[in-house]
């Protein structure tokens, strides 16, 4: 608890230095903050999400192994879930690994201290139209709901599943409901996320883009 509240002090003192020593608004410091930390932790969240879309192209060409394995061995679970695993295992499939793991620690440290760290500040600034960060605001509630859309929307093969734009709706529901009761300061901190992770999925589809036109290639 004791390093928890170092950590939190800490992002509270590197924010409040970013407004006050560099001239920005408290608002500016924490975009300014949010990219960077965003971009420290891209390599190890950009690797994971690229390892995740490969998973996801794995089991969609295994499935009608699975289903032969499902008609097969529908009376033998045990045995079902044996020849599962080892199809899995043949096929490279891995449903989490240490980057997975650190990747979603590390999220969950950095999002966490922020959200308790910007819900407890005192601001004495206003942005753009918000005249209190420390209350809601409609608009910035319907920005952040609108690049978290965007950003699920572009994560590749997301719209050709319905099952998957089902998905994609309801996390950004709980989100705008979430958001429209909590300060300014967190919505401009995850509308800035939520840029961030439009401009990283964009990255994910084009290194997914370059690998399909180097195997097309290879293949040729």
């Amino acid at each position: 608890m004791e390093l928890w509240t170092m950590w939190t002090h800490l992002l509270e003192a590197t924010i409040g230095s970013l407004a006050q020593n560099f001239g920005f608004s408290e608002a500016i410091g924490i975009i300014v903050f949010t990219l960077v930390a965003r971009t420290v932790l891209m390599p190890l969240s950009l690797t994971a999400a690229y390892k995740m879309q490969k998973n996801k192209e794995i089991m969609n060409r295994i499935k009608p192994a699975l289903a032969d394995l499902r008609t097969t061995y529908k009376d033998n679970q045990a045995e079902l879930a044996v020849r599962t695993m080892s199809l899995y295992r043949e096929n490279g499939v891995k449903f989490i690994d240490k980057v997975s793991i650190i990747n979603i620690g590390s999220q969950a440290v950095v999002g966490l201290g922020i959200f308790q760290t910007l819900k407890r500040m005192i601001f004495s600034s206003k942005f753009f139209w918000i005249s209190n960060l420390a209350k809601p605001d409609f608009m910035l509630t319907v920005v952040v709901g609108v690049l978290m859309a965007l950003g699920m929307a572009l994560m590749p093969g997301v719209t050709a599943d319905s099952s998957s734009l089902l998905m994609l709706v309801i996390p950004v529901i709980i989100s705008v409901i979430a958001i429209a009761a909590l300060p300014s300061a967190l919505g401009i901190y995850w509308a800035t996320s939520n840029f961030f992770t439009i401009v990283q999925t964009i990255a994910l589809r084009v290194l997914l883009a370059r690998r399909k036109h180097f195997a097309t290639g290879s293949a040729a």
